[in-house]
């Protein structure tokens, strides 16, 4: 892993971002709204990079809760993890509580005499994917995108509870809170959600869903809550009334009132989890694209070996200086032509990777591309029609508009704006240049230096 990571923690709307040298906060930014939509949080990673440089590449990890984010703890008899995945895949299609196609990962619990569970998560799939889709976008590489749980097992180990003392957590938040039952060594047996924020008015309510929920563990488990640890930034009055009412310690966790806790801590997480949502869904899916680079190679390494085959068996049988210079003729162009081959190949996997993160976001696209497009236009370009048209072969961009500039300049202009739209990371073929709306006005006789208007046709490669 690189010196420089970042860490953004998505709970349920609350956006932050930082990012990380070697552990330490070098920036941070927080979204001023909450971000509950996948729209949204393109602009918000569009706004994080005015204010903490999204340019200096890193590694990123997302922990995320949202409303329909699942967590069932399951009781299962020990199998390999292979079986054990097969299970979980027939129990996700029973059980899912949206209609979308799931996603899901797993944490599996080891309790003491042998027994095992596993903590379930599951997230709507196109939720998943849309939000690894935008940090690409943004030019930041996902490799762990995690569920708030995950950091409360790896951070409660730290703290002084005992390992083998059952501990009820609350993490609050301006609008939800999440209640979670775990042992003082990090393994989380009970997760459940309250559709309600850590404010004052909501103290009565919290304080008896926290002891039915005491209640239903003791009853569930067999195991007695011994204390609670309060993380996040509740309001005063709910720790007061907390500490005051119930009859276990009530201990709040300092260190979790920061602004960057969960993002700071979800960078300490391994990278080889099993409850990582980016791990199963995305790194073992061997897609078309793959498959077809693969082969790609193979074709071009099998022209290398008949090349130098070639080139072999000519040099035994040539005996005279014409059939040599011939040999090496044929030599050279067979290297240029493999040289030519690579070019192409990089060319193609440089493209196919980047429509592979393209098609990750395909639903999202025109939201996509309307947000950058607006950091692309020139200030004297004002654009009248912008259309995104999805097709069998990917997705066309037709672009109308004015500049405001005579007609030297506004040349000069345009022909800007389009190599910004050829460039990385949108990469969009320019089918129709403004150059052919010019020429067309000037044959209809429509072309004044008051009437520069253009149109720019193209499409997403």
């Amino acid at each position: 892993m690189g010196a420089t990571t970042y860490g953004i923690s998505w709970l349920y709307g609350e956006f932050r971002i930082a990012r990380f040298h070697k552990g330490i906060v070098e920036a941070e930014w927080q979204a001023p709204e909450l971000v509950n939509t996948q729209a949204a949080l393109i602009k918000a990673l569009d706004d994080a990079g005015d204010h903490i440089d999204l340019s200096i590449k890193g590694d990123v990890t997302i922990v995320h809760e949202h409303d329909l984010h699942t967590h069932e703890y399951l009781e299962v008899p020990t199998m390999r993890r292979r079986d054990l995945e097969k299970y979980l895949l027939r129990k996700v299609e029973q059980s899912k509580a949206f209609d979308q196609e799931p996603a899901w990962c797993y944490h599996e619990v080891r309790h003491e005499g042998g027994k095992e569970g596993v903590l379930l998560h599951q997230l709507p799939k196109n939720i998943v994917d849309s939000t690894v889709a935008a940090c690409t976008a943004a030019g930041l590489a996902p490799k762990r995108y995690v569920p708030l749980t995950e950091v409360v097992s790896d951070y409660l180990p730290t703290t002084p509870v005992a390992r083998d003392q059952m501990v009820l957590v609350l993490a609050c938040f301006e609008e939800r809170i999440e209640i979670v039952v775990a042992r003082g060594d990090g393994e989380a047996l009970f997760v459940r959600e309250l559709n309600y924020g850590a404010k004052a008015e909501n103290t009565d309510r919290l304080y008896t869903d926290v002891v039915r929920t005491i209640r239903y563990h003791r009853q569930q488990m067999g195991h007695s809550v011994t204390s609670a640890w309060v993380m996040g930034h509740p309001e005063p009055e709910v720790t007061e009334q907390l500490i005051e009412t119930l009859d276990i310690p009530v201990t709040v966790d300092e260190l979790a009132t920061q602004p960057n806790f969960w993002s700071l801590w979800s960078t300490k997480l391994s990278g080889k989890l099993s409850a990582n949502f980016i791990s199963v869904f995305a790194q073992r899916n061997i897609t078309v694209d793959v498959v077809r680079r693969f082969a790609m190679f193979g074709m071009a390494a099998t022209m290398l070996v008949a090349a130098v085959l070639t080139i072999f068996t000519s040099g035994i049988v040539a005996h005279s200086n014409d059939q040599i210079s011939v040999v090496e003729l044929r030599s050279q162009d067979a290297r240029d032509s493999i040289a030519r081959l690579k070019e192409v190949l990089d060319e193609n996997n440089t493209g196919q990777e980047h429509l592979s993160r393209l098609r990750a976001a395909s639903h999202n696209m025109p939201s996509l591309l309307l947000l950058h497009l607006s950091q692309l236009t020139p200030p004297e370009v004002t654009l009248t029609e912008v259309i995104v048209e999805q097709s069998t072969s990917g997705w066309g961009l037709k672009i109308s508009g004015n500049v405001d500039a005579d007609m030297r300049n506004g040349a000069r202009i345009l022909a800007g704006f389009e190599q910004s739209l050829q460039h990385p990371p949108w990469r969009i073929r320019v089918d129709q240049s403004f150059r052919t709306t010019w020429m067309e006005q000037l044959s209809q006789g429509q072309m004044t230096q008051t009437n520069l208007g253009f149109a720019i046709a193209g499409e997403l490669i």
